[in-house]
């Protein structure tokens, strides 16, 4: 009688972010989006994708995929989004924004191509059919409200484009004008 070692094969959970995701939070390096103030044209904010990284980060018997940059503007300051994909066809995206450190003002909850706010935090999606954003008309449309209210009050994102509208908290709103 023989007898050799044998070794456990692991078996790894793989979590991925699927395409729909993608196309709402996934762009290149370099990317720009250029907002202007709902009631002055002459100010205008323009946002670069920076740092971006993307890869699977890997723990024990767990592989999740990721998605992380920073968004430079010319007028506020440097924001972060953060992607994880947390199970099966499941994610979450969270935005910080930096004042004297990195603190999150958004965040939402990916299920089955459907977008919720994380529980707990008490922030809300909806659902817009259509969307006018200056002479642009966008398509299911998601509106993320932020119950914490520190830096946006709400925020609307188009898939292939990102942002196309902000509502900060102090009343101000910018519109995307350019996305290249």
């Amino acid at each position: 009688m023989s007898v050799s070692g044998c070794r456990k094969l692991a078996s790894k959970d793989l979590y991925s972010l699927d395409a729909n995701f993608k196309s709402i939070f996934s762009f290149p390096e370099g990317s720009t989006w250029t907002y202007y103030l709902s009631t002055d044209t002459n100010q205008k904010e323009i946002v670069t994708l920076k740092n971006k990284l993307e890869g699977k980060m890997r723990f024990d018997n767990l592989e999740q995929e990721f998605i992380s940059y920073e968004l430079h503007s010319s007028m506020d300051s440097h924001q972060l989004v953060r992607c994880m994909a947390t199970g099966e066809n499941t994610a979450r995206w969270a935005l910080l924004y930096k004042d004297t450190f990195y603190r999150q003002v958004a965040e939402m909850y990916y299920s089955a191509t459907l977008f919720s706010g994380v529980m707990g935090n008490g922030d809300t999606v909806n659902y817009l059919p259509t969307l006018s954003v200056g002479d642009i008309m966008y398509y299911n449309v998601i509106e993320l409200r932020s119950a914490r209210r520190k830096k946006f009050s709400r925020l609307y994102f188009s898939g292939n484009t990102g942002i196309v509208r902000k509502d900060y908290v102090d009343g101000r709103i910018y519109l995307l004008k350019t996305f290249r």
